[in-house]
């Protein structure tokens, strides 16, 4: 039998799990799948076919500057929808990352989650 990879989940850093959770799930629009405890220190998350972890690290110093050299790249269906969206829930979209479409052929936007994550949103 050929073997398939089906899919990957990131896992991303966190110095404030909370935090990072609240801003993926009000701002983004994900939805929490799972938590390891209140307050979470490792979570799941999803919205559509995307799924991500957020890991908390106790190292605060050490998990802001892994968060600041983390990039996560998500493929989205209706990316203007999703802008508008994201922008109404109070998100703040990156000074170098409004809305454009790449010479690469992708229409694109990104953001900062709160731990320095780079998140860009794609189609």
């Amino acid at each position: 039998m050929e073997v398939v990879i089906t899919g990957a989940i990131p896992v991303l850093p966190a110095a404030n799990t909370a935090e990072s959770l609240k801003w993926w799930t009000e701002i983004c629009g994900f939805k929490e799948t799972f938590r390891d405890s209140t307050p979470p220190n490792y979570a799941g998350i999803n919205r559509g076919d995307a799924y991500l972890h957020i890991a908390g690290m106790s190292d605060k110093a050490l998990a802001r500057k892994v968060g600041d050299q983390t990039m996560v790249r998500l493929a989205v269906k209706g990316i203007e929808a999703l802008y508008a969206e994201f922008q109404e829930h109070g998100g703040k979209v990156h000074p170098n990352g409004p809305l454009q479409t790449k010479p690469w052929g992708t229409k694109e936007f990104g953001a900062i989650d709160p731990n320095g994550v780079c998140v860009t949103f794609q189609e």
